[in-house]
């Protein structure tokens, strides 16, 4: 009778050794991959709405929404083809931004560019010229 009692047992933890995988904890497996993507970036025209360190929000000229993007260590922010800091960009400023997908499939911004200043109504760039040919005979 015990025999057959340690033959029982070897015989129990010899086949929770032989299936581990019923009595091990699960492995998670990512669906997305992490790594970076490599496809093309896109152009985006619109106003700042929100400017933070982690994200910028931009409403879009094209559409009626709002667009958000992350900010990283790689974007910048350019003026006038100099670069500025992101805090010297008000709320309300037209940008054009170039933005990429990240591995996860959301948009980071890489490049921000404010729009140069739209001139005033009723006055064009030839119109200053103009105005000096006039005046030098």
């Amino acid at each position: 009778m015990r025999n057959i009692l340690v033959w029982t047992g070897l015989l129990v933890v010899m086949t929770a050794v032989a299936l581990p995988g019923q009595y091990s904890r699960r492995r998670s497996v990512a669906t997305a991959t992490a790594g970076p993507y490599n496809g093309p970036a896109v152009s985006f025209n619109g106003t700042v709405k929100s400017l933070t360190k982690k994200e910028i929000i931009i409403d879009l000229d094209s559409e009626e929404e709002s667009l958000t993007l992350r900010r990283s260590g790689k974007t910048k922010f350019f003026k006038d083809d100099k670069e500025i800091k992101a805090a010297d960009i008000p709320v309300g400023t037209h940008v054009t931004l170039d933005a990429t997908r990240d591995g996860d499939q959301k948009l980071s911004a890489l490049k921000v560019m404010v729009a140069p200043a739209a001139a005033p109504a009723g006055t064009s760039v030839a119109a200053p010229a103009a105005a000096a040919k006039a005046t030098n005979p």
